[in-house]
């Protein structure tokens, strides 16, 4: 089995070897490699070629990485491959504030996708996080710069939004929610979160209500806890 890696990795190019290397350090940083993304240059969304070359090289990108214990998944509909890993160590703890994001950013998703049933990635705003945020028994006041800055930005780095102009902390802020956000926080987990939340209302003083593990979904039997699961990366990243 090693061999038959070996020579397949071989057949190809130098462009495609370094493109390989390329590919794997980017989906063990970000977890989910998304089919399309925003190009800053043009101002439009492009097709991303790590998901075109992960796609095309499936097979042997998914050995190489079940050697190290990484299982590759992908979802054609969505245009999302990311990877789960078999150990429960490989995690990046969450703050409370954190683990409310990002339910809410997976109810704007739902609510506005009902609208643009072609599109899988949904345009938001500062504004319409904090917003819904705001009515959650679970915050007492509005978050922090610091808060929505730090949060946004840990979001991004794992292809779960992305930026498309202004600053994190303006209300006008705009960027988008990516499909990855169905396997962060899966259909059976929303309605169980919204009883958590409901149920302790000094969520917000927690400290670690999620982490992130490729991909480890929400955990909502623990979120009272303050130990529930999000998706994947680097533990103490």
């Amino acid at each position: 089995m090693t061999n038959l890696w070996i020579e397949e990795f071989e057949k190809l190019s130098i462009s495609e070897q370094n493109m390989f290397r390329k590919c794997i350090n980017s989906i063990l940083a970000k977890t989910f490699t998304i089919s399309e993304i925003y190009d800053d240059a043009t101002g439009m969304m492009k097709s991303n070629p790590e998901y075109r070359f992960i796609d095309r090289n499936f097979e042997i990108i998914n050995t190489y990485l079940s050697y190290a214990g990484w299982n590759l998944l992908k979802d054609r509909n969505l245009g999302v491959i990311y990877i789960e890993s078999e150990y429960e160590y490989n995690r990046l703890h969450l703050n409370s504030i954190t683990t409310l994001f990002i339910y809410t950013l997976r109810l704007l998703y739902d609510e506005e996708r009902e609208k643009l049933t072609l599109r899988s990635t949904i345009p938001v705003t500062t504004y319409d996080v904090v917003s819904r945020l705001m009515t959650f028994n679970a915050l007492k006041k509005k978050p922090s710069d610091k808060d929505l800055s730090d949060t946004f930005k840990l979001l991004s780095r794992f292809n779960i939004i992305q930026k498309l102009s202004g600053e994190w902390t303006e209300p006008d802020c705009k960027f988008i929610i990516f499909p990855s956000i169905l396997m962060v926080l899966p259909n059976d987990s929303i309605g169980r979160i919204f009883s958590s939340i409901q149920e302790d209302p000094a969520l917000e003083e927690q400290s670690n209500s999620g982490e992130i593990n490729g991909v480890d979904q929400v955990d909502v039997d623990e979120v009272d806890e303050a130990e529930s699961d999000v998706i994947r990366g680097e533990e103490n990243q």
